[in-house]
């Protein structure tokens, strides 16, 4: 069978499908290569994603973040509408982050084009399923914007189902002390960005200092230098660091 939809990230392609009735699902990685000019010549409409992302953003991405998307549309598959064709241009990127495990990205572009995800919220829910308890973490942790919880219910929804979280029962805070605890888990928080971050009592609250049980320094100091030499390499055309205003150093953690 043809495939209707697919975009084009650094590192995969991806696969969209839409039904006759218009239902958009997503049909995850495409496993045997993909040739562009086969496309092309097969009669698709190749649309370049929105750039309302780019590698400046942050100082160090992962080499399948670093993209521009490509969408491709099979001929005979209408996405002229508008919400339609604003998801398939913004979705690439934030697919490209959740491949790439990084929670604090996929948080911070989740907030970019929540008004265009929230329109197909079961797709954008299923997109996020694996990653959804550490970018809520990230997001309402890492400082970069005041979230409450709460108020990304989408996310939020989603999280819950994941930490098995009940209000009644436990904290937020404990729900997730007690996932870190009984998985495996890899997020990003933020090191340098727009602020200096401080993570004192009332920022912080005491049960999360329990996540340095499970961190090596021999980790932290890997992740520490990979960081500076980015940096580094990013910055050397720059003459003062204060040019950093607007941009974020992240360090990817696994508990």
């Amino acid at each position: 069978m043809e495939k209707q939809i697919l975009i084009k990230t650094a590192e995969a392609w991806l696969e969209f499908t839409k039904s006759r009735t218009g239902q958009l699902d997503f049909a995850g990685k495409v496993a045997e290569p993909v040739q562009e000019d086969e496309l092309i010549a097969a009669g698709y409409q190749k649309i370049a994603s929105s750039s309302y992302f780019t590698p400046s953003y942050y100082i160090y991405l992962q080499s399948g973040e670093n993209a521009n998307p490509t969408v491709f549309v099979a001929d005979g598959v209408d996405v002229s509408d508008a919400d339609t064709f604003d998801f398939l241009l913004h979705i690439g990127h934030l697919l490209a982050a959740v491949d790439a495990k990084d929670s604090l990205l996929t948080g911070k572009l989740y907030l970019r084009g929540r008004a265009v995800f929230e329109k197909f919220a079961q797709l954008t829910a299923f997109i996020l399923e694996d990653l959804c308890a550490e970018v809520l973490f990230s997001l309402c942790y890492g400082r970069i914007q005041n979230v409450v919880a709460e108020s990304l219910l989408l996310l939020f929804n989603a999280a819950k189902k994941k930490l098995f979280y009940d209000s009644s029962r436990e904290s937020l805070d404990q729900a997730f002390m007690r996932y870190f605890k009984q998985n495996t888990v890899t997020f990003t928080m933020p090191l340098v960005g727009t602020n200096f971050y401080n993570w004192e009592d009332d920022m912080c609250p005491d049960s999360l200092e329990k996540l340095t049980d499970n961190l090596s320094c021999d980790d932290l100091l890997g992740h520490a230098k990979k960081i500076r030499e980015a940096r580094h390499e990013k910055m050397a055309y720059q003459a003062k660091l204060c040019s950093l205003t607007d941009r974020t150093i992240c360090l990817q953690i696994t508990v």
